[in-house]
């Protein structure tokens, strides 16, 4: 009877036991699982980071390009305006930098016009 009692808690031991280290596989497997998407989340994040990261290296490279194209842009106007003023209503084209001049016409509106390429820089 003592070894009966003896083989009953040796297996009930047995049993849990069992219980135990199929409930550890189980969270192994749980925690593989949440590892594998937490690993996927940062690949994801390192991607949309990269991303960012070359589109605003993409976009500073444009406002870098517009600026110069505004400065250069306002040097002209400025050149322009300054040519304009002295009486003679002479410019410099944007297009192609030739001489500008204003055109007085009677039934048409004013313009001034590049004298090299014909561009009609601004009608009045």
């Amino acid at each position: 009877m003592a070894d009966e009692e003896t083989e009953a808690e040796a297996e009930s031991t047995t049993e849990t036991t069992a219980e135990r280290e199929a409930e550890a596989t189980d969270d192994v497997t749980i925690d593989v699982e949440a590892i594998d998407e937490y690993e996927q989340r940062i690949d994801e994040l390192s991607t949309a980071v990269e991303e960012r990261d070359e589109t605003i290296e993409e976009l500073r490279s444009v406002v870098e390009e517009q600026s110069e194209q505004i400065d250069k842009l306002e040097n002209q106007f400025l050149d322009l305006s300054a040519r304009v003023a002295d009486g003679r209503n002479l410019g410099v084209c944007p297009e192609c930098n030739g001489p500008t001049e204003k055109k007085e016409r009677l039934f048409r509106a004013d313009t001034i016009e590049c004298t090299r390429c014909g561009e009609v820089i601004h009608t009045y």
